[in-house]
């Protein structure tokens, strides 16, 4: 017999089965939101490099509190909250670890680039991602949900546990924030 195709349950119907222990529905719930919530994890803790271990931390939570899912919003927004979460407890314990601020935190975020990208392309990421660092945490967060992680207004809202209104301008303060540190070269940014 063969598998079972996962891919075509919606995320409310992975988590039941998940719930009556089929291990393999949350390997595909994960799956499914593993992209945003990387994205999520990047722009929150400022590392590309640690948002692995960040989501992975993240996943762990989640599998451990669907029992505490209640349904009240989508699944997606859910776990991309525990995601925001757990990048945030990371940033903390890395701060006061580490005696970093923020600003030297973010200036390890990176913008992933595909392969066949030109050199120019590399280097307008490069200068957006060092943008992005020089902006503080809730600026950094609200666009890189918005923009980078590609959330809607409502899923940013969730994610980042502010109402829909703070997204939208939180995202209109930050862009002009951003427009600031990229210089008139970058018009174009909106």
């Amino acid at each position: 017999m063969p598998p079972l195709d996962l891919t075509v349950f919606d995320d409310d119907e992975l988590v039941a089965r998940v719930r009556s222990g089929d291990r393999a529905a949350f390997g595909a719930l994960v799956e499914r939101h593993q992209r945003a919530a990387l994205r999520v994890a990047a722009v929150i803790s400022g590392s590309t490099e640690e948002a692995n271990d960040i989501v992975q931390d993240a996943m762990v939570k989640v599998f451990h509190g669907l029992d505490g899912y209640r349904g009240t919003s989508p699944v997606r927004s859910w776990v991309l909250r525990v995601v925001a979460n757990e990048a945030k407890n990371h940033v903390r314990g890395r701060v006061r670890r580490l005696r970093r601020d923020d600003r030297v935190a973010s200036r390890e975020l990176r913008v992933a680039t595909g392969a066949d990208a030109t050199a120019l392309d590399r280097l307008e990421h490069e200068e957006l991602a060092l943008a992005l660092g020089r902006l503080g945490a809730n600026d950094r967060a609200v666009l890189g949900c918005r923009f980078v992680a590609d959330l809607s207004e409502a899923e940013t809202a969730t994610v980042l546990g502010i109402a829909r209104g703070t997204v939208k301008s939180r995202s209109s303060r930050a862009l002009e924030r951003l427009r600031a540190e990229l210089g008139s070269e970058w018009g174009g940014v909106s």
